[in-house]
């Protein structure tokens, strides 16, 4: 059994931490921003195919004092770096400084170098040679955290992170990352079998993964390759085995209850490409273009839930006009969607009370660093 670290945006720790029960994982910790988890080898696979809101996972190496550029270097030469950096593969280092430090280590970049230089002395002297840095795609990355004069040492075992899914389109626009868009779904509590919503949906990624949770298609399957493939232990046996189990759990998703709707004819356009990286059929999703001003329900929808990330305004002009947008809502809400539930993903608390309407439920999130909401609506 081994102890990882999944870093998750912030509010859907708990998500993060359910998700990782269901596929096994026997112990579950939330911090701000991550959760702790243990399993086999196993484990840490399943999560890198399942896990919908988690962005990278790391497995932690050691911990130690690095008050000064002599301790991190001690710290670093200790490890057993032959045991990963084997053969001819290539290795990136990534350095995060924070908190009280000494005035020797206050430069992350500077700090990366001490790293890199005890990493190739550490092989120099256990096999005689020296492996490459690989900045752009290596085969093992390492992360180093500095805080308050200690050091954690962790292997990335996931690489790009889990939110490049691999569908979405080189000219889409993405305000919302695809881990975050799955989180805002699983506090909606939708079923996956009930009509779904986005009234503006731009490149489409609330849909999508919408339908990748209705299909109970692993996300994992829509990437190629992850850091922990070139650990020394991977078991490549295994490893498709678990492939084969999460596709032969994949159910099909009825045509007419996911909806996306967007002014913008280019966006729609990025959003059905996207569509079709992500292995979803045509029809499966009903992507239209229509004006928040037009909204209509389909005919003969049964309640479900509409969930819309409106614009937050970032100058004062767009703050104003924006008003008006929200007071449309909250509107459209009232005279729309009786019996359904509604959710609004904001940045903008000020706009937010333009809506007119009592959200029954507040969720705090993190889009990034801005500080968000997640607004929920009964409309009785």
């Amino acid at each position: 059994m081994s102890r990882y670290f999944v870093t998750v945006a912030r509010g859907l720790e708990n998500i993060a931490a359910g998700e990782l029960s269901a596929i096994g994982s026997t112990q579950t910790q939330c911090v701000p921003g991550g959760v702790y988890f243990e399993g086999d080898q196993s484990t840490l696979y399943k999560a890198h195919l399942w896990m919908r809101t988690g962005n990278r996972i790391f497995l932690p190496l050691r911990d130690f004092p690095a008050r000064n550029p002599d301790e991190l270097y001690e710290g670093i030469i200790k490890f057993r770096w032959e045991t990963f950096l084997t053969g001819k593969k290539t290795f990136a280092i990534d350095c995060t400084i924070s908190g009280q430090h000494n005035p020797d280590l206050n430069h992350s970049q500077y700090a990366k170098l001490r790293v890199k230089d005890a990493i190739v002395d550490r092989l120099r002297e256990k096999t005689g040679g020296r492996p490459d840095v690989d900045v752009e795609n290596p085969d093992i990355s390492i992360s180093v955290y500095i805080r308050d004069g200690h050091c954690t040492l962790n292997m990335d075992a996931t690489g790009g992170s889990l939110h490049e899914r691999g569908y979405r389109s080189p000219d889409a626009a993405a305000p919302l990352k695809e881990t975050l868009a799955a989180g805002l779904i699983a506090l909606t509590e939708w079923d996956g079998k009930t009509p779904f919503i986005d009234p503006m949906c731009g490149s489409g990624t609330l849909p999508i993964e919408a339908t990748l949770k209705a299909a109970n298609l692993a996300p994992g399957l829509l990437r190629d390759s992850f850091s922990f493939m070139n650990w020394p232990d991977y078991f490549e046996p295994r490893w498709k085995e678990l492939k084969e189990e999460a596709l032969s759990k994949v159910i099909s998703v009825s045509p007419g209850q996911i909806f996306g709707f967007d002014q913008n004819a280019s966006a729609l356009s990025a959003a059905k490409e996207s569509m079709k990286l992500a292995r979803i059929s045509e029809g499966k999703i009903e992507f239209a273009r229509r004006r928040f001003e037009e909204f209509v329900l389909p005919e003969g929808l049964q309640p479900g839930v509409l969930i819309v990330n409106p614009p937050y305004g970032e100058r004062l002009g767009d703050v104003e006009e924006l008003k008006v947008l929200y007071k449309l809502m909250g509107d459209t809400f009232k005279q729309k969607l009786k019996g359904w539930r509604a959710y609004i993903f904001t940045g903008n608390l000020e706009l937010a009370k333009h809506v007119g309407l009592k959200a029954s439920r507040r969720f705090e999130l993190y889009n990034g660093a801005i500080d968000c909401r997640l607004l929920k609506y009964e409309l009785y």
